[in-house]
C-alpha cells in the first residue's frame, strides 16, 4: 500500500514537472513566433495566429492584474494615511475646545484666596462646569439625568440600589445618583440610579411557641 502511495506521489510530481515544462515550451514558442524566428509548418498558420492572439490576451490580463494590485496597495496606503490624519484632526479639535475650560480654571486660580467669598468660589465652579458641558455638547455629547418616576432603561441607566417606595411604581426611578452621557445614541456612561421595587408582604409577629397572644382584660 505504501508502495502504491509512493508511486502516486511520483506520478503527481512528474505531472507537475511536465506542466511546468509545457508552459516554458509554450512561452518559448510564442517568443519565437513574435520574433519571426520559427518556421511555421504548412497548414499550421491559423493555429500559430490563434496562439499569438491568446498570448497577447494573457499578457494584457497579466498587466491589468499587476496594475490593479498596485492601485489597491496605493488605495490601502492612502486610506491608512487619511484615517491617521482624521484621528489627529479630531483629537486636535477636542483639545482646542478644552483649552477654554482650562482658561476658566486659570481665571479661578487668579482670585485672591484671602478676599474670595464662598459665593464667588461656587460661582466660579458653576461657570467652569457650564463651559465644560457646553464643550461636550459641541462634540455631540448629551447629559442623561433621569427624574423620579421615569421608567428604568437598562441601556441608559445603571441600578445601584433598589428601594421600596410608596410613591414610585416598581421598575421606575426613585432618584438619580449621578448623570450619564450619550454620544450619537452610544452610551458613554450610564446614569447611576435608585430603582423602586415592590413592597414586601407584612410579617405578623407571634409568641415564641407559635400560640396566639392572649388578650388580657379586667373583670367586668
Amino acid at each position: 500500500m505504501s508502495k502504491t502511495k509512493k508511486q502516486g506521489g511520483t506520478e503527481q510530481g512528474a505531472g507537475a514537472d511536465a506542466v511546468e515544462m509545457s508552459a516554458e515550451r509554450a512561452e518559448e514558442i510564442v517568443s519565437l513566433l513574435r520574433d519571426g524566428a520559427l518556421e511555421i509548418p504548412v497548414g499550421a498558420e491559423d493555429l500559430a495566429g490563434a496562439l499569438l492572439v491568446v498570448a497577447g490576451q494573457r499578457d494584457e490580463n497579466r498587466d491589468l492584474l499587476q496594475r490593479t494590485a498596485a492601485d489597491f496597495q496605493n488605495f490601502q496606503r492612502r486610506s491608512r494615511q487619511n484615517e491617521r490624519e482624521t484621528r489627529e484632526l479630531t483629537s486636535a479639535g477636542v483639545v482646542q475646545s478644552m483649552l477654554r475650560v482650562l482658561d476658566f480654571f486659570d481665571m479661578a486660580l487668579q482670585q485672591d484666596p484671602t478676599t474670595a467669598t464662598v459665593e464667588q468660589v461656587i460661582g466660579g465652579v458653576e461657570m467652569i462646569k457650564a463651559e465644560f458641558l457646553r464643550v461636550l455638547s459641541t462634540h455631540g455629547v448629551e447629559v442623561v439625568m433621569p427624574s423620579p418616576g421615569d421608567e428604568f432603561e437598562p441601556r441608559k441607566h445603571e441600578a445601584v440600589e433598589k428601594r421600596e417606595s410608596a410613591d414610585i411604581e416598581p421598575g421606575h426611578i426613585v432618584e438619580a445618583r449621578s448623570p450619564g452621557y450619550v454620544m450619537s445614541d452610544r452610551v458613554i456612561r450610564p446614569a447611576k440610579v435608585v430603582v423602586a421595587e415592590a413592597a414586601g408582604d407584612g410579617i405578623k409577629e407571634e409568641d415564641g411557641d407559635g400560640a396566639e397572644p392572649v388578650e388580657q382584660g379586667g373583670e367586668g
